[in-house]
C-alpha cells in the first residue's frame, strides 16, 4: 500500500502542477478507476484496476521533449504480485508487479529543414489495418490484458533512434531499435492467460503450482538489433513501402521438458516451454484512399523465415500426468508467410461511422497437418454512433474467424458529463474451440464499468 500511495502522489503532483502560459509546455493526463464483474464463475477473478497517465510536451525552438508515463495498479495480477519491481523493465516476459510506473513513450527530437531526428523510448504505427497490422512490426505487445487493451496501451515503447525525411510528397522514415525488448506475457494462473497448456496443466493437476521460465534473450549487441524503413507517397491514393529486418515481436515458443515435482502440499510445475526468439525479413506495401464518407485501407506483408509453433497436441505432453521429467517435442518450424487485408470505413450520418475489415495469413509451403489450419482469416465489423449531441457514445465491435468457428463480441456505452469526466459500461463475450484466437478466452465473459477524470 505504500508504493501504491507513492503512485498516486506522484500523479496527483503531475496533475496539480501549473503549466507555463505559452505553447512551448503543455501537461495533460487522465486518472481512471475500472471494475470488472465474470460471467463465468470458474474464472480467474479480476481486481479493479486504477490507472493514471501523464503526458509531457515542452518544445524549445527546434528541440521537442516528449514522454508518457503510466502507471497505478493492476488489477489483472494475481495478489500478492511475484515481482516486487516498481518499475516495467525491458527484458523480462513475465512481469507481475502491482502497483507499477512504465515509461511509454520518452524522447528527444530535433528538427531542423525537412529532417526530424528522435531519440528515446518511442512506438511507431506502420501499416493501414486496425488491431493487426502485418506492417507494424517495431513494437512487442503487452498481452496481460489481450483483448480487453486497447491497441494505443498495448504496445510497448522500445528503445530506439529514428529519422524522418520530408521531401515534396515522399516521407522516408527510418528506425534502429539497438536491443530486442520482448513482449509481455501474465502469468499462467492469472486471467488473461486464456487456455494456453500452462493453464490446461494447473486445471488437470489439484494444488498445482506454474512456474514459467524467462527466455534467454539474444546478446545485447549491433548484430541483434532491428531496423525498418519506411518509404510514403502522399496524394489522392497514399501508399508506402516498409522494409524490415529483425525479431518477430509475435510470441512463439520453444520446448524443453515437462517436470513435475511435489513440494510440500502442492505440485510444482514447469510447463516445459519458453518464449523464443527468431529473426525474420519483411517487405511490405500499404495504401489509402478517401471518396466523400468512404475510405479504404490495405495492406500486405511477405515474411520471410519466419518461426512458427505446430499444433499443440504434437508438442509431446503425457497423456496421464504423475510426478517426473518428461522430453518434449521440437515444435518450431521456419515457414514463409503472407499477411494482407482490406478495411473499408464509411460514415453512415454525421454520428455515425461503420468499420469492416478481413485479413488472412496464409503459410507459404507443403505444411502437411503440422498446423490447425495453413490459412487463417479474421473478420472484424465496429459500429460507432453518438447520440445527444455527442453526450453519449456507443460502439458495437464483431470479430469472427471462419476457419474454427469463434467469434468476440465487444459492447460499450459513455455518458461524457463534461470535457473532464466520463463514465461507461463495456461487456465482452467470446466464444469459439479452446486452441482458436478468441476461443481460447471463452472463459472470460465478462461485464465491466469505468470512470474517467481527464486534464
Amino acid at each position: 500500500m505504500r508504493r501504491m500511495s507513492f503512485v498516486l502522489t506522484c500523479f496527483l503532483l503531475c496533475s496539480t502542477s501549473a503549466a507555463r502560459g505559452d505553447d512551448s509546455l503543455s501537461l495533460t493526463g487522465s486518472l481512471s478507476a475500472r471494475g470488472v464483474e465474470r460471467q463465468a464463475s470458474d474464472s480467474v477473478t479480476e481486481d479493479p484496476d486504477l490507472t493514471g497517465k501523464v503526458k509531457l510536451d515542452a518544445i524549445s525552438s527546434a528541440w521537442r521533449f516528449h514522454s508518457w508515463l503510466e502507471g497505478g495498479w493492476d488489477g489483472t495480477v494475481k495478489w500478492p504480485p511475484r515481482d516486487h519491481s516498481l518499475v516495467k523493465n525491458f527484458d523480462e516476459v513475465y512481469q507481475s508487479n502491482s502497483p507499477y510506473v512504465e515509461f511509454k513513450e520518452l524522447y528527444i527530437t530535433h528538427s531542423a529543414d525537412n529532417l526530424d531526428v528522435r531519440a528515446g523510448i518511442q512506438r511507431f504505427a506502420w501499416g493501414r489495418l486496425d488491431e493487426y497490422s502485418p506492417n507494424d512490426l517495431l513494437n512487442p505487445w503487452d498481452y496481460t490484458r489481450f483483448l480487453r487493451k486497447p491497441l494505443e496501451d498495448r504496445k510497448i515503447g522500445v528503445p530506439s533512434l529514428s529519422a524522418t525525411l520530408e521531401k515534396g510528397d515522399w516521407i522516408t522514415e527510418a528506425v534502429w531499435v539497438p536491443v530486442l525488448v520482448p513482449y509481455r506475457l501474465p502469468m499462467p494462473d492469472e486471467r488473461w492467460a486464456g487456455s494456453s497448456l500452462a493453464t490446461m496443466i494447473t486445471r488437470a493437476v489439484p494444488n498445482a503450482v506454474i512456474v514459467p521460465h524467462e527466455p534467454d534473450l539474444p546478446d545485447r549487441e549491433i548484430n541483434n538489433s532491428n531496423v525498418g524503413v519506411r518509404v510514403k507517397r502522399l496524394g489522392d491514393i497514399e501508399w508506402a513501402i516498409n522494409l524490415f529486418h529483425g525479431y518477430d515481436p509475435r510470441p512463439v515458443f520453444k520446448t524443453t521438458a515437462l517436470t513435475i515435482v511435489p513440494s510440500g502440499g502442492t505440485i510444482v510445475i514447469d510447463p516445459g516451454y519458453m518464449p523464443d526468439f527468431h529473426k525474420m525479413s519483411v517487405i511490405g506495401i500499404d495504401a489509402a484512399a478517401v471518396s466523400g464518407d468512404l475510405s479504404i485501407r490495405a495492406e500486405a506483408a511477405y515474411a520471410i523465415d519466419r518461426y512458427l509453433n505446430i499444433r499443440q497436441e504434437l508438442w509431446g505432453y503425457p497423456t496421464i500426468l504423475t510426478p517426473g521429467i518428461y522430453p518434449l517435442n521440437p515444435i518450431e518450424q521456419k515457414h514463409d508467410t503472407m499477411d494482407y487485408g482490406i478495411g473499408l470505413d464509411y460514415r453512415l450520418f454525421e454520428d455515425a461511422m461503420l468499420t469492416v475489415q478481413a485479413q488472412q495469413t496464409v503459410i507459404i509451403g507443403n505444411v502437411d497437418l503440422m498446423y490447425e489450419r495453413k490459412v487463417e482469416t479474421l473478420l472484424w465489423s465496429n459500429a460507432k454512433i453518438t447520440w445527444m449531441n455527442q453526450k453519449i457514445e456507443t460502439n458495437l465491435n464483431i470479430a469472427y474467424n471462419p476457419e474454427h468457428g469463434d467469434s468476440m463480441v465487444t459492447m460499450n456505452a459513455w455518458y461524457v458529463f463534461d470535457d473532464s469526466w466520463k463514465a461507461g459500461v463495456t461487456a465482452i463475450t467470446l466464444n469459439g474451440p479452446a486452441q482458436s484466437v478468441f476461443g481460447s478466452y471463452s472463459r472470460n465473459d465478462q461485464a465491466e464499468a469505468e470512470i474517467v477524470y481527464a486534464w
